[in-house]
């Protein structure tokens, strides 16, 4: 854990499939950053998005430079509201939302 005023962040290290069920927080921000869906598609199903929202504080967000329509409707089953937004350097679109 990093604070930083009253900024904390939370660095859980490990596979996300097992650290990520057994966290017993919630974050207020994520920056989902697993590599491309295609060169890492197990950090990207459904089943890693559900737990992401249930680990979601309420009103919480998230933001990730992967644009890919299947983690974005994942993320919306998640109970995300989210958004294709312009990206970053050389990446044409981003992803972001809150979860609603």
């Amino acid at each position: 854990v990093i604070t930083l005023g009253r900024v904390s962040l939370t660095l859980v290290l490990g596979d996300v499939r097992a650290t990520l069920p057994a966290w017993r927080d919630r974050a207020d921000a994520w920056f989902l950053d697993g590599f491309s869906p295609a060169k890492n598609p197990q950090m990207w199903g459904a089943d890693v998005m559900a737990q992401v929202g249930s680990h979601t504080a309420p009103g919480g967000s998230f933001a990730t430079y992967t644009a890919a329509g299947h983690v974005r409707r994942a993320l919306q089953d998640a109970g995300f509201a989210v958004a294709r937004a312009p990206g970053f350097g050389r990446k044409r679109h981003m992803s972001r939302g809150r979860l609603a």
